[in-house]
């Protein structure tokens, strides 16, 4: 995928990052099972919110990075789930 066509699908999902979104897309994730160590990996929700697992790892991590604080945000107002930054 073009890093153009990316942002552009970036750019249309950002505004819909709300908490009851990100609460609803995390929960069908949920539902489908937790990664290895519990919850899910941010891999696995960017291309959820992006609708594409064909995402090559760069575009992924480019991806996430600019959908980070947006959805830090979304997870700082649901108090059932957190967000959980690693090393």
């Amino acid at each position: 995928m073009a890093y153009k066509e990316l942002r552009q699908q970036i750019e249309e999902l950002r505004p819909r990052l709300t908490p009851a979104f990100v609460e609803e897309e995390v929960g069908a994730l949920l539902r489908q099972g937790e990664d290895v160590g519990g919850g899910i990996n941010a891999f696995r929700l960017a291309k959820h919110l992006l609708s594409n697992s064909q995402l090559r790892d760069v575009e992924v991590i480019w991806a996430y990075d600019r959908l980070k604080p947006a959805l830090r945000a979304a997870f700082e107002q649901i108090p059932s789930l957190y967000f959980f930054e690693g090393d």
